[in-house]
């Protein structure tokens, strides 16, 4: 898959096309872009775009990495300015038809094209207009409620990963790379990976989580802290501290693609010490070897 921040034309044959902010790459964005990727004899492109309103579910570089191994041809990840202000019908032209040459378009029975808001249907006979069908793709639902972005980021904050795993058809992912922090992992006798994402990242809620750390090809299970350490020091700044199981190795400087697999408890301040800490820290691990030793049970 090529992957560019650029709008290039598509060369040597016609294309199947998809747009939208794709993001989270929930279920409901999955069933488009397997569509997309069954279509004949066409070339799947994947128009992915991003703005700086706010905080996302993915970055841009984490759409790129969960979809490294789809049958995408080309995947642009443009800024929403680059096309904001145009009309349905100047995209479908001077886009769709003249740099992409698309004779499919892949969407969601609920999207919008251009600045004049069409939907699907009056979408058509302008896609007729230009040589492309548009083709769509039901609404996904998980116990009657609509799967989408925002609910997704709703049910983050609340800390439901289950759930959230569930509309998003896989652990919720963070990116970033490992970073030199203040070494209070070592007091314990566990060095811990911090972890730096970009600043438009999601935070989920501040706790214990049993994760999984993929990187240089090997996936690590461990426990990730995610805010504040009341207990080591006062710095309102929070941090994402992951205590990698059975691995001691230094990959400062590695880019690490971190899945939550589990909340387990809350950021507390303890009063009784090291001692206090540690034990409580045993806790947790414990607690996430039965998760592990659960879930593959399960499959």
């Amino acid at each position: 898959m090529k992957i560019t921040d650029k709008l290039q034309p598509i060369t040597n044959g016609a294309s199947c096309v998809a747009i939208g902010f794709f993001d989270g790459l929930h279920i409901g964005h999955k069933a488009v872009i397997n569509k997309l990727c069954k279509c004949e004899n066409l070339k799947p492109v994947l128009i992915s775009l991003f703005n700086n309103a706010g905080s996302v579910i993915y970055t841009e570089e984490e759409k790129s990495y969960l979809l490294q191994n789809s049958k995408l041809d080309t995947m642009f990840s443009l800024s929403e300015d680059l096309i904001k202000n145009m009309t349905a019908e100047s995209f479908a032209h001077d886009v769709l038809n003249k740099m992409l040459n698309a004779k499919t378009v892949v969407a969601g029975e609920n999207a919008l094209f251009g600045s004049d808001k069409i939907d699907v249907n009056h979408f058509r006979p302008i896609g007729k207009k230009y040589g492309f069908i548009v083709e769509t793709v039901p609404m996904e639902c998980i116990g009657g409620i609509e799967v989408s972005s925002d609910v997704i980021k709703q049910t983050i904050q609340e800390g439901d990963f289950s759930k959230v795993s569930s509309m998003l058809g896989a652990p919720y992912l963070l990116h970033g790379t490992v970073v030199h922090g203040k070494g209070a992992g070592h007091k314990f006798g566990m060095p811990t990976a911090n972890l730096s994402v970009a600043p438009n990242k999601l935070f989920p809620p501040h706790g214990v989580y049993g994760s999984i750390s993929h990187f240089q090809g090997q996936n690590h299970f461990g426990m990730t802290n995610i805010g504040l350490r009341p207990s080591d020091d006062n710095i309102p700044i929070p941090t994402i501290e992951t205590f990698l199981l059975n691995f001691d190795r230094d990959i400062y400087g590695q880019k690490v693609f971190l899945e939550l697999l589990v909340y387990i408890r809350g950021i507390r301040k303890f009063e009784g010490g090291l001692a206090e800490v540690r034990q409580q820290i045993d806790k947790d691990i414990q607690q996430i070897h039965s998760y592990i030793e659960e879930t593959k049970k399960n499959l």
